[in-house]
This record gives C-alpha cells, sequence and structure tokens, in this order.
C-alpha cells in the first residue's frame, strides 16, 4: 500500500519547486533586463539632449561674436557646429516617435540652422537654435520626470522583486555557467566542423574528390619524415592521362572533365587503402604507397593500367614510378618519377620504373647510349611482340623491369643498367618470325617446330643489328645459352655467355614459369624459384638466381609479384610440371 510520507513528498516537490523558483528568477532576470533597456535608452536620449542644449548654447555665443566682428575662422566653427547640431536633430528624429517635442526639428529650423555662419541670417539662426535649446531643455525635464516616476517606492512588487534577486543570486550563476559551458561546447563543435569542412576542402580537388597538389606535398612530406624516422621504403608513383587534351578539342571539356572522374574512379579503386591517391595538375595524378618497394609499385601500375583500358576502352594513362629506399628528398623523389613517366609517354610503354639510367645526366648525347628512336622503336616492337604470342600481353616490359632489378642488385653502372632494361624489352623480338601456329600450339613442340623456335634468337639478332643496336643484338643472341654450355644457338658456357645474358635468361624463365601459356599452366613464385635454384650452375647463373630471389622477397606477397605480370590477378597454383627442357618456350 502507498504511503505518502514526508520525505516521498518532499522529493516529489522538489522538482516542482525548482522549476518554480528557476522560473521567477527568469523572470526578474528578464524583467531587469527589460528595465536595463529602458534606462540605457532613456540615458542615450538625455545625452542627446544634453548635448543639443551645449551646443546651443555654445553656437549662439559663436553666432553674437561673429556678428559683432565678422572673421571667416569664427565662421568655420559655426559651419562645424551647425553640422553637428543637425546630426544631433536627425538622431533626435530617430530617437522620438511621433507627437514628441524634440521630433521634426531637423526640418523645421535645418535651413535657418545652416546659414548661421553668414552675418544676414544670423538673428533667425540664434532664435532657432534658442527654440532647439528651450525645447530640449524641456524634454530633458521630462525624461527626469518619467525615470523617477517609473521607478516603484515600494509593496509587495518591490519584496518580489527583492526576492528573485535573492534566488537569482543564488540560482543564477550556477543555471548560466550550464548554460554558457552548453552552449561554449555546441559553438566548439560547430566551429570544429567547420574548421575540418574547410581543411578537407582546402586539399580537395573539386572535380575528383581526390587530394590536390597541397594534400599531396603535405603527405609526402609526412611520409618522407617517417621513412626517416622509421626506414621504411614508400613507393612513389606520377601519371599522366593520355589523349586530355584531344578529348577537349573533340568533344569538349565535359567530356574531359567526365574522363579525369573516370581515370580518379579506377586510381582510387585499384589503390584502396594502401596509398594515398591526389591529382596535382590538369592531366598529372600523383600515388604514395607507403611501405612499398617499386615491385608493388609495378604490379599496381599493371592493374591501374588493366582497369583504365577496361573503362575507357583503350590506352588512358602513362605512369612512372621510383622508389624511397634511403635519404631522398621530395624534389629528387619527384623528378625521378617525371623522369620514368616521361620515358613510358615516350615510348608508349604502359609503366616504368626509375632506375638511374633513365637520368638525363647519365643519358644526354652519349654515344654508347641508345637514343629516344631507338628506344621507343625497341617499345613498338616489344609491344608487337607480346600481342602477337597469346598469353604474353606485358611480358617484354617486366622481364626489362625484372632485368633492371637484378641489375642493380648486380651492382651494374647506369650505363649498363639502361641498356640491359633495353635488351630485357627486346629478348623476343625475334618472335616476330615465328609462326603463329607455334607461338599458339597447346602440346609440345615437334623437332621441326622445335627448331624454328630456336631462331627466334637469331631473327631477334638482325633485328636489333639493322636498329644499331650491336650489343643488345648480342646480349638477345646469347640469352638461351647454359651455364653448361648445352644451351643456344653457340652453346658457350660460364663466363663466356655475356653477364647481361645470364640476367635475362633468369628473369625470363621466372617470368615465363609464373605466367600462364597455352602450353601450359602457371606455376607459384615458390615453385618458379625452386626450379631455377634447381637448375642454378647448370642451366642458369647462381649469383643471377639470387639476385633475384632478393627481389622477390621484397615484395609482401606472392601475389603481389606474380601480378605484375597479368595485369594484377593472381594465377591459381597448380602442381609442378616436370622440368622444363633447355629449349623451353619464353
Amino acid at each position: 500500500m502507498f504511503t505518502l510520507t514526508p520525505k516521498r513528498l518532499g522529493r516529489a516537490l522538489s522538482a516542482p519547486a525548482a522549476i518554480a523558483l528557476t522560473a521567477l528568477a527568469c523572470l526578474w532576470v528578464a524583467n531587469a533586463a527589460i528595465e536595463q533597456h529602458t534606462d540605457s535608452a532613456r540615458f542615450a536620449r538625455a545625452d542627446l539632449l544634453q548635448a543639443s542644449i551645449d551646443l546651443a548654447q555654445n553656437e549662439r555665443g559663436l553666432i553674437a561674436a561673429n556678428k559683432r566682428n565678422y572673421s571667416a575662422g569664427r565662421a568655420l566653427q559655426i559651419n562645424l557646429a551647425s553640422s553637428r547640431m543637425m546630426q544631433l536633430l536627425r538622431a533626435a528624429d530617430d530617437a522620438w516617435g511621433a507627437g514628441r517635442p524634440m521630433k521634426g526639428l531637423s526640418s523645421r529650423y535645418g535651413s535657418d540652422i545652416l546659414l548661421a555662419d553668414s552675418p544676414v541670417h544670423a538673428q533667425r539662426a540664434r532664435a532657432a537654435l534658442g527654440a532647439v535649446e528651450s525645447t530640449a531643455t524641456r524634454a530633458l525635464a521630462t525624461e527626469r520626470a518619467d525615470a523617477l516616476n517609473d521607478r516603484p517606492r515600494g509593496g509587495i512588487l518591490v519584496d518580489i522583486e527583492i526576492g528573485a534577486a535573492a534566488l537569482a543570486a543564488i540560482e543564477g550563476p550556477l543555471l548560466l555557467f550550464w548554460v554558457v559551458r552548453r552552449h561554449r561546447r555546441r559553438v566548439e563543435r560547430t566551429h570544429q566542423r567547420r574548421v575540418d569542412q574547410l581543411a578537407a576542402q582546402a586539399r580537395t580537388d573539386t572535380l575528383t574528390r581526390l587530394g590536390n597538389r597541397r594534400a599531396f606535398e603535405d603527405d609526402l612530406g609526412l611520409t618522407i619524415a617517417s621513412r626517416s624516422e622509421t626506414a621504411q621504403p614508400f613507393t612513389l608513383l606520377a601519371l599522366d592521362l593520355d589523349g586530355l587534351k584531344r578529348i577537349n578539342d573533340r568533344a569538349g571539356h565535359p567530356a574531359g572533365d567526365m574522363q579525369l572522374r573516370k581515370i580518379a574512379d579506377c586510381l582510387r579503386e585499384v589503390v584502396g587503402p594502401d596509398g594515398g591517391v591526389y591529382r596535382t595538375g590538369g592531366d598529372e595524378f600523383m600515388v604514395i604507397l607507403p611501405g612499398r618497394r617499386a615491385w608493388h609499385g609495378l604490379n599496381l601500375a599493371a592493374r591501374i593500367d588493366q582497369v583504365t583500358r577496361a573503362r575507357t576502352g583503350g590506352r588512358a594513362v602513362s605512369i612512372g614510378l621510383t622508389e624511397s629506399i634511403e635519404t631522398e628528398g621530395r624534389h629528387l623523389l619527384m623528378n625521378q618519377a617525371d623522369i620514368a613517366l616521361y620515358e613510358a609517354k615516350r615510348t608508349r610503354l604502359s609503366a616504368v620504373a626509375y632506375h638511374p639510367g633513365l637520368s638525363p645526366a647519365v643519358d644526354g648525347d652519349r654515344d654508347d647510349l641508345p637514343s629516344h628512336e631507338q628506344r621507343a622503336l625497341a617499345a613498338a616492337l616489344a609491344r608487337a611482340v607480346d600481342a602477337k604470342d597469346v598469353g604474353t600481353r606485358s611480358h617484354s616490359e617486366t622481364v626489362a623491369q625484372l632485368c633492371v632489378a637484378i641489375g642493380e642488385r648486380m651492382q651494374l653502372d647506369p650505363t649498363g643498367l639502361e641498356r640491359v632494361r633495353l635488351a630485357g624489352l627486346l629478348h623476343d623480338v625475334g618472335k616476330i618470325g615465328v609462326a603463329d601456329a607455334i607461338l599458339q600450339k597447346p602440346g609440345a613442340l615437334a623437332p621441326d617446330e622445335l627448331s624454328a623456335m630456336t631462331e627466334h634468337v637469331e631473327i631477334g639478332h638482325a633485328i636489333l643489328l639493322a636498329a644499331e643496336l650491336p650489343t643488345e643484338a648480342n646480349w638477345v643472341l646469347h640469352h638461351h645459352e647454359r651455364i653448361d654450355g648445352l644451351g643456344y644457338p653457340s652453346g658457350l658456357s660460364a663466363v663466356a655467355i655475356p653477364i647481361e645474358s645470364r640476367i635475362i635468361a633468369v628473369a625470363d624463365a621466372f617470368e615465363a614459369m609464373t605466367g600462364t601459356r597455352p602450353y601450359r599452366e602457371a606455376i607459384s613464385v615458390e615453385e618458379a624459384i625452386f626450379e631455377l635454384r634447381a637448375n642454378a650452375g647448370t642451366q642458369f647463373d647462381p649469383r643471377c638466381v639470387d639476385a633475384l630471389v632478393d627481389v622477390v622477397n621484397e615484395a609482401a606477397t606472392e601475389d603481389e609479384l606474380v601480378g605484375i605480370a597479368h595485369g594484377g590477378h593472381y594465377k591459381a597454383l597448380v602442381p609442378r610440371p616436370e622440368p622444363l627442357p633447355a629449349f623451353a618456350r619464353s
């Protein structure tokens, strides 16, 4: 049974009492605020009236003196005083409503007051100022009387007001503190959200919603700082949109903007959370991959090339990349990425990784390096070979980049790196002279077909000699020689085989084993390394195999390394086939 106890009654009435007391305090605060506003307005009017009285008296004295003895200086003082008086009278028009004494004085006496500096109008000006003075004096007396009459002198209202004041003195500060703190938190949250929005907008490209140049510069600086502190490498990709000017000229800038957004979406999708994507210029993009090496960047570039081709129906971007593993600064890294990008655009390759042999300081006009025209021709021939041999799309590009990676670990000089890259790019150029039926045959080759296949190194040798690339021609000729002397075409062995040919042989075999061909499926990276090690010292140079293993160990996952040759698609593992013959079709 419910029993109403004093404790329960007090708890039940405390909330309504608190509300009532708070409401009473608020009523007093509101009434005090109204009175303060009224007093402020009254004080302002009283100040205006007193200023008008003082100014009228002063100006009347100036007018009288000027009438007795005219002077230009005194006339100027009268003119300034008249202007000030008109300002006060216009303010009085705004401060008093219709029917009040000061209302309309500016229009009634304005012309007489403004002519007060002329002795001819002195009498009328003094009369006008006297009228203003007397009117202002009466109005000031009225304001003072109203102020006294509006103040209650006693009674219950005064007691209520005093009680409310006491209550407000107790609860007011607490309530005010709570309200102010709540409002301040709301304002701070709103301000912080706005600051965050503005910061994001300042770092975001409005067209593609990617990071802009400012965001790229900031993030690159942070990534370089992180590398310096943690020794964690990173890779930088520079991308250039191909054919944007042609699209703008033919279909208009809206079509060009659509192409930019399409490429931006592809980059955002492919890179994902592994890095940052930025639009740094009209048709220029940059990608930062923290914690990644150049091989990861090449894998990513291959996937970008594949996705953009699928979305746009053709070649859409050129990609240059470089890696930072030591103390490279931002300007050096960006310059290296730009050099690699320029090489990719000039040779029409999908992606090129920077190496010292690409540097203009190494290249320039030196006679011991292939010319720009020869490099462009080499890239075109490599694309033609990859297009002819089903299942080897980007095979030549991948072998070329593997050759550079192996060569760097074997400490080839910059000139040697560029030449071995070019030779790796052209190692299969002789397949242009091999029948498609042989290249695409799914089964084992007959003896005559195998003989025709082995001739591709001699055909390639002849093509490169005709292209005035004798050094690369010699390396390509011998890239199927074996350490034990059982290779072709010359049966060279050991150190008689050029070191560059041995590098190409290992890179070619590794890429061929990890890629699908018409005559066999791909094998895993581990299985490919097993085959290379098993044949090291007989078919392959052990030093080149060890260098390739170092390259493979830098890749985070097998998936990423294998994907380089296949547009980012991982090939399913199958049981290891029988050992490859010496004349493996790579």
